[in-house]
């Protein structure tokens, strides 16, 4: 008899691409899957032609109480008309509504956070949401890190019993190196990442304007524009204010084939983000055997060793001198890359992810809500 899982989701990014890997790689004849997320035709889509029940919810990050609520109500009647074995639940409202649904409905629940809510914050806003993760975490059967950044926090910073706390590091499907197609007349410096504060684009802009100074036949390209463009008038505003416009060129999300081709035609990559759990993009980017320099945060420390498969940066001149010796050296560009390459082929294959997240899922289904855990504990 398939076990049946509901998924309860926000739609974009990194978390849909997590989701549908679920989806789209499980085997189809031991798991039946509903969806619990926002509108999204594409999505939707998916899920009908895979015979999937689709529950639309607005799951984006908001405050507002009565919402909330009705929000809470509606998951709770998804579960009592689905009557799921389990909740797997994804990011931060998705994860507290998902949480408190389980708890009222007494189902189990596993809950991946994708980087926790309270990061983006600071002073009050950072307290809050620090305690609405303390808030559900007694709540939580199995929390399933995407990183062993994202576990540590759990363990250390919110408390979480290492046996209620798995790591299974994002993947993806890896094949052999593709060809690159580029004249090798000027270097492409691009990066991937929905226009939001999160991905910190204004200091991609920042070391942007400073390495065009010396080498101003540099292209730079960010992919991500389309969907919560919450920075768009301040990253055109510094692109007009700097006359970088003939430079840098702001492209609009697509989807999975539009990320390949940037990546393809990509030199070096960067990426500034203040917070990650563990980033696709850096996955894909190492999988291109694209060099990739990147901020010092949860995920891209995971998987970056300096000077080995790539460079992690803290600081405006840490990022020009590893992007400046990156221009400078055709032949370590190459040997980056190709050692980012081999790591994520080596580590981060979507093949063996999945028997993991598989084994997973059938080991909660061995318990009974309530009863003692299965020992599972970080591990890779």
């Amino acid at each position: 008899m398939s076990m049946k899982i509901i998924h309860i989701s926000q739609s974009t990014g990194g978390v849909k691409t997590y989701v549908t890997h679920i989806l789209n790689y499980a085997n189809k004849n031991n798991y039946n899957f509903a969806i619990i997320a926002p509108e999204n035709a594409i999505f939707e889509e998916y899920a009908a032609k895979n015979g999937m029940p689709y529950y639309r919810l607005d799951l984006h990050r908001g405050n507002n109480p009565i919402k909330n609520l009705v929000s809470l109500f509606r998951i709770v009647a998804v579960i009592k008309k689905e009557k799921p074995d389990l909740l797997h639940v994804h990011s931060a409202k998705g994860g507290f509504l998902g949480r408190l649904a389980a708890k009222i409905t007494n189902t189990r629940v596993i809950y991946t956070p994708h980087a926790f809510s309270y990061l983006p914050f600071t002073g009050l806003s950072r307290v809050i949401y620090y305690f609405l993760e303390l808030l559900t975490k007694s709540s939580t059967d199995l929390l399933l890190a995407i990183s062993y950044s994202e576990a540590n926090r759990a363990i250390y910073e919110l408390g979480y019993e290492k046996r209620k706390v798995k790591v299974i590091a994002n993947s993806l499907p890896v094949n052999d190196l593709p060809t690159y197609g580029k004249t090798g007349e000027k270097l492409n410096i691009r990066m991937i990442g929905r226009l939001t504060y999160q991905k910190n684009h204004m200091l991609f802009l920042e070391i942007a304007n400073l390495l065009l100074q010396k080498y101003p036949d540099l292209q730079f390209s960010i992919l991500g524009a389309g969907i919560h463009d919450h920075c768009t008038n301040d990253i055109n505003h510094y692109i007009d204010e700097n006359r970088l416009r003939d430079n840098i060129q702001i492209e609009s999300w697509g989807n999975d084939i539009t990320s390949k081709h940037f990546l393809k035609e990509t030199d070096i990559f960067v990426m500034t983000s203040v917070f990650e759990g563990l980033a696709f993009s850096l996955l894909e980017a190492m999988s291109f055997g694209v060099p990739c320099v990147v901020s010092k945060v949860d995920g891209n420390t995971d998987v970056i060793n300096n000077y080995e498969n790539g460079f992690s940066c803290l600081t405006v001149d840490e990022f020009y001198n590893k992007i400046e010796l990156l221009i400078n050296n055709a032949e370590l560009r190459i040997q980056i890359g190709l050692a980012g390459y081999e790591y994520v082929k080596a580590r981060h294959s979507l093949a063996q992810s999945i028997l993991k997240i598989e084994e997973v899922y059938d080991s909660m289904a061995s318990y009974e809500k309530n009863a003692s855990l299965p020992a599972i504990a970080i591990s890779n």
